[in-house]
């Protein structure tokens, strides 16, 4: 799977770029999966598809929404080239700090910002 989601004749000449955008759909901006289904196998493909697949990006839906509606996220070190850390699953290579702050509520109150890992 690691290999497959970097080869260019799969994702083009950009395929070691991350490109969030490549997800969405032209002009409309939703997420829309490959039309090809065995294209990203993260969760299988085929009649041995991953049964939690829906629910699984349904969560991450939410918690990313939940996430951003409340905080506002930018890295600690602007501009840090980002690597990644071979694993079963992937890190990046020595963390990657992020300052989390509040975004302003209707009371206009906003708490110092965190740095997390």
């Amino acid at each position: 799977m690691y290999a497959m989601g970097r080869m260019e004749t799969i994702w083009g000449e950009d395929c070691g770029v991350f490109r969030p955008e490549r997800w969405l759909s032209e002009g409309l901006g939703r997420f829309e999966p490959p039309k090809d289904k065995y294209r990203f196998v993260a969760f299988n493909a085929g009649r041995r598809i991953c049964l939690g697949k829906e629910l699984a990006y349904l969560q991450m839906k939410v918690i990313a929404s939940a996430i951003l509606m409340r905080h506002r996220l930018e890295m600690v070190v602007p501009g840090r080239d980002v690597k990644q850390k071979m694993s079963l699953t992937l890190f990046v290579e020595g963390g990657l700090q992020v300052r989390k702050s509040e975004r302003c509520t209707k009371g206009g109150r906003q708490e110092n910002p965190s740095v997390f890992v």
